[in-house]
Parts: structure tokens; sequence; C-alpha cells
């Protein structure tokens, strides 16, 4: 005979009562609000990542112009704390990928970092009130973070790749202003998303809700944009910044001093020719690379060995080479117009470095701050040297501003650029600028003639401007009526010297 046994049926707890279902007023369907402390899922990990991956998933839809899924507006304030999360762990991702490990996390950046969101919400409110859904306040403000996300690690990805030589053509087109494509790529996306939140039935409700968006939102964002969490300890600087210790300013002492009193004077009855190279930024390693690739090939090619002179602003030649300053130029200039014989010997005077619309030559070096050169102070410090016969070539962007306040009749002049126009190639990693690579690395290894080898790297340069797209640098030549003679005189002089 079976025991008999009895089920207890009496609930631990009293049952809650079910939760009440309410309209929708904009869909028209019910929806369940669950009462205060009714039981709800816990929030695992696992969950929480598989909200997180269906909110970004949501956010590469919309980013492509496709349906997202929020246009549900079914997202929840825990949605919005995941993906300003993944925003955030995202940026720390990508710019430790262009930045590297030697960067640091920029606490102070924080705040700028996080100035959308504040906005995003302000706008939720008002889309919450236009179209009467008490979810359109995460819904919306979880879209539009979601769509940002994607068009962000895009951009970063393109930066990356522009560190690498096949693809530095990207860099020109993610600097400002071409980084606000992107920005326009978003806006195009947010309002796309917004005028499908409540189909064809609340169109004027939609359309009021992405011209508020087009106001509110779209005018501060485009205007201050925000920086990266993760950031170079260097200032920027591609070999870090200069440090004044005792090394170098015991080197800077003398290095100027040793290398004008090694100059050679200039010998009777022939030309010479004497080479003077200036670096000026320090930013980018490219401007002390050219100029010491183009100091070498005038030395061993063009015979300047004992006449040439090299000032360099970067940290790698802070105790070789001395500054690259208007002062010590202008100390160089005046030396070799002492030492060459002036009615026979010829100048070659290289300057390369970033260069301004105002026609200024960036001469920069923290933390020394420092005069920029100009047309102008060029002109001047020329005319003190006293030197007659010279070449002078100024690689950088709008430098074809140099070319008329230099004019005289014993002067070649060549620039990189026309007075409006950038030039290209100035980019971390590179050796060269473009103009650089075009008309020493390789035009005048087969030549002796200046002319000559600028005509041909022009070739070069427009061919490569119209390979990657880029708008027209123009780089320019003027020639004085006086110049020519002595540099026939004097590439004469250099194919015998080197055919013997």
């Amino acid at each position: 005979m079976s025991e008999e046994r009895t089920t207890d049926m009496t609930p631990d707890r009293p049952i809650e009562p079910p939760a009440e279902a309410v309209p929708d007023p904009a869909s028209g369907r019910e929806e369940c609000i669950a009462e205060p402390g009714s039981p709800r899922e816990p929030l695992t990990v696992k969950s929480a990542l598989a909200r997180l991956g269906a909110e970004l998933y949501g956010g590469l839809r919309g980013a492509l112009f496709l349906r997202s899924g929020f246009e549900r507006l079914d997202s929840t304030p825990a949605n919005l704390v995941l993906l300003v999360c993944a925003d955030m762990v995202f940026n720390l991702l990508v710019s430790l990928l262009l930045v590297g490990r030697g960067g640091s996390l920029s606490y102070s950046s924080l705040p700028y970092f996080l100035f959308y969101l504040p906005l995003f919400l302000l706008f939720g409110l008002a889309a919450r009130r236009m179209l009467q859904r008490p979810s359109a306040l995460a819904g919306v403000t979880c879209a539009l973070v979601a769509i940002s996300i994607p068009i962000e690690v895009s951009h970063g990805i393109l930066e990356w790749l522009a560190q690498w030589r096949p693809f530095e053509w990207f860099s020109d087109h993610l600097a400002a202003p071409h980084y606000y494509r992107f920005f326009g790529w978003w806006v195009a996306a947010a309002v796309v998303f917004l005028l499908r939140l409540d189909g064809h039935r609340g169109w004027r409700r939609c359309l009021g809700l992405a011209l508020l968006f087009l106001v509110l939102l779209v005018p501060p964002l485009y205007f201050y944009q925000r920086g990266d969490l993760w950031v170079s300890n260097e200032g920027g600087n591609e070999s870090g910044e200069l440090s004044l210790t005792d090394q170098v300013l015991a080197a800077q002492n003398h290095l100027l001093d040793d290398q004008l009193g090694a100059l050679l004077p200039g010998r009777h009855g022939r030309s010479d020719l004497y080479f003077i190279g200036f670096a000026g930024d320090a930013s980018q390693d490219v401007f002390l690379k050219e100029l010491s690739v183009t100091r070498q090939l005038f030395d061993t090619r063009f015979g300047t060995a004992g006449r040439s002179v090299l000032l360099a602003n970067n940290p790698q030649s802070a105790t070789t080479l001395p500054f690259a300053t208007v002062g010590n130029l202008e100390r160089a200039l005046v030396r070799v117009g002492e030492v060459m014989n002036r009615d026979e010997d010829v100048l070659f005077l290289y300057l390369s470095s970033h260069g301004s619309r105002d026609q200024e030559l960036e001469v920069s070096n923290a933390p020394l701050e420092l005069k920029q050169v100009t047309p102008e102070s060029l002109r001047r410090m020329m005319q003190k040297s006293g030197i007659k016969y010279k070449v002078v070539v100024v690689s950088a962007c709008f430098s074809g501003g140099f070319i008329q306040p230099l004019q005289d009749n014993d002067s070649l002049l060549i620039t990189a650029a026309d007075a409006t126009h950038e030039s290209f190639g100035c980019g971390f990693g590179e050796n060269y600028t473009w103009f650089g690579e075009a008309f020493v690395g390789d035009a005048l290894r087969g030549t002796f003639s200046f002319t000559d080898a600028f005509e041909k790297s022009r070739d070069t340069i427009r061919k490569w401007e119209e390979e990657r797209g880029e708008t027209p640098s123009n780089p320019q030549i003027w020639a004085g009526k006086e110049i020519w003679p002595v540099l026939k005189r004097l590439q004469k002089e250099l194919e015998q010297w080197q055919a013997k």
C-alpha cells in the first residue's frame, strides 16, 4: 500500500497582478508596462553581450542606410550605457592602433569625448514629445550613438592604412576639411533613420524631427570635433619632443661654428657649387631625411663636399646638426658669401618644411619658439650675404609665393607648388616628400641640369597626382637672364669632373 502524499499549493509570496496592457498611441498596439517590483529577467554578462552585439549590428545597418531595428524604439537605458561604453572602447582600440603602446590614456579628453551625450539626450526628449512615445528617449539616443560607431571605426582604419606607403594617398582625404565627409555620412544616415520612425502615418512628425536634428545637433557637433582617448606622449612629433639637456645645449654651441669653419674657399678659374640645406619642421622626420639624402647627393655627385651646410630641426639630430633657425640660416648664408668666389660660384639653397597660405615656411622645434621663414626675410638674408648666383628650392605647400619676392637676374627659383595649392608626401614614415622624391631621388641623379631635372620631376608629380586623384600642386620655376650662362658653365664642369 503506497503512502499518500500531499502537495502544498500555497505560494511563498502573494501573487502579483499581471502587467497592465496599455495602447501605444503611435502604433495602435498594446504594450505591457510592468508594475514596480515585478520580476524581470536578470541581466547576465552573456545577455548583455548579446544585447550589445544586436545594437552594434543595428548601428552598422543604419550606417549603410538600411533598416536598423532601432525604428521599433525598444532600446532601454541599459542599452544606451552599453553603447556609450562600447563607443569609448572602440575609440581606445583605434587610437591605440594609430598611436601605439607608447601613448597614454587622456583623462582630460573624457569631457570632450562625451560632449555629444547630453545633446543626444536632449534631442531624445524632444523626440519623445514629438512622437508621443516614452521609449523614444532611449531609442533615438541609442540609434544615433550606434550609427556613429562603425563610421568612426572606418575613419580610424583608413587613417591606419594611410600610414603605409601603398595607401598614403588616403591621408589627404582624412584630415579636415575632408574629415567632415565622414561627419556628413553620419548626418545622412541619422536623417534617414529619423524619417523612417513613424512610417507613412507620421511622416510630418518625422520630417519635423529630422529638421530639429539638423538645427539642434549638427551645428555644435560640426564645429566641436571630439578628441581621442588614447594619445601620443610625443605631442604629435614623429620622433618625440626635443629635450634641452646639457648635452644638446653644449653641442649646439659649436655645431654651426664647426660646419662654417670647415667650409672650403672657392677656386679661381672654375665654378664651385655650395650647398645649404634647411629642414624646418621637427614634427615629422621626412624633412630631415630628405635634406640628409640631398646633401649626400650633392657632396658626392655635385662636388659640394667641404662646401655644404645642413641645418635641421629634429630630436634625432639635436646633438649632430645645428638647429634650422632664421638666425642660423642667416649666419650660414653670410659665411658662404664670404668664402665663395661671388663672380664664379653658385649657391644651391634647399628649404623643406610645411608651408602656409600666408607664404610662411614652418620653422618649429618645440619647446623652442622660433621665427618663421618668409619670402621677405629670405630676400633680406640673401642680400646681406652678398651671394650673387644662386639656385633656391622651396619644397613646401603654397611655396610659389616665394618666387616673386626673390626674383632677380642672378637667380633660379624652384618651388614644389604654386602660391595657392598644396604639395604632397609629408607623412609619417616617409623618406621624401613627393617633390623631393621626384626632383632629388630621381631626376638629379641623371642630369646636372637643374632645369631639366625640374621638368622631369614636374611630369612625374603630375602623373602621380592624376593617378591618385589629387588636385595639381603646379610646381613652379623662374630663371633670371644672367643665371643661364653660369649654370651652363657649372653643368659642363660637373660633367667633365664626373667623367674623370
